[in-house]
């Protein structure tokens, strides 16, 4: 037997590994005792820990999931970032598909909701939301997929597109991604399968990042304002009163 690797399969051995390494230094770098016992000292009330403790998991991410694979892989591997397609011109010639897309997966999250009005999404739990918390809510979720995004429909599947073709990309790329999702259950083990399969079809398909992005950003903003608007134990209130975490 030859266990001798080639070059293509020794790159994506090692990417495949990377993936993974970068997810669980995430993975256990945001859900560590350290920022909750940092929460608990700098903050008094609950609301202000719930929100400090998501937006450093989302920041967490964007770090280890985005920013730091990226400066290795340009450094190392390859300094042309052109082939995610993060252009105006790509985002005006998709802007249809992007809405298509994101329109279909509010629609199903509406229905979903309305089946199963005691679902909820959100990771901060709060009973009584305001706009501008969740306007907060969202930005987290977007600093977050805008590096997740890059890491998994940007670095790794352009590479396994480049050495082994376009169904043998999504293939991988899809298990990966699906299995991470297994410890939050099955229904979101499976649902990865779905959502991964159309976001790297499109991705490569039409040449940008941006679409799965916008994808991504879609399905988590979606699925916590209808768990806000229609859960009967959450609601959104006009007045402020949710504070801001402050010194």
């Amino acid at each position: 037997m030859n266990f001798q690797l080639s070059s293509s399969e020794t790159r994506i051995s090692i990417l495949i590994v990377g993936v993974i390494l970068f997810f669980y230094l995430y993975y256990y770098t945001a859900h560590s005792v350290f920022f909750v016992r940092f929460a608990e000292r700098r903050y008094k009330n609950q609301s202000q820990k719930e929100l400090y403790r998501f937006f450093m998991q989302k920041l967490t991410g964007f770090v280890f999931l985005g920013l730091l694979p990226g400066i290795l892989y340009y450094f190392f591997v390859d300094h042309s970032m052109d082939k995610y397609g993060f252009s105006l011109s790509l985002l005006r010639s998709n802007i249809s598909t992007i809405l298509l897309l994101s329109g279909i997966i509010g629609s199903i999250l509406f229905l979903t909701q309305k089946v199963k009005p005691e679902r909820n999404s959100l990771q901060i739990k709060w009973k009584e939301w305001t706009i501008s918390m969740f306007v907060f809510n969202a930005l987290g979720w977007t600093l977050y997929l805008v590096g997740y995004e890059f890491l998994f429909r940007g670095i790794f599947l352009n590479a396994c597109f480049n050495d082994f073709g376009f169904w043998p990309a999504i293939a991988i790329n899809v298990v990966i991604y699906s299995a991470i999702h297994m410890v939050n259950g099955k229904d979101q083990a499976i649902g990865a399968l779905v959502f991964g399969t159309i976001a790297c079809y499109f991705t490569l398909t039409k040449g940008t990042l941006l679409i799965p992005v916008f994808m991504h950003i879609s399905l988590s903003v979606f699925s916590d304002y209808f768990s806000i608007r229609l859960n009967p134990n959450l609601r959104f209130v006009k007045s402020e009163t949710i504070d801001i975490p402050s010194r």
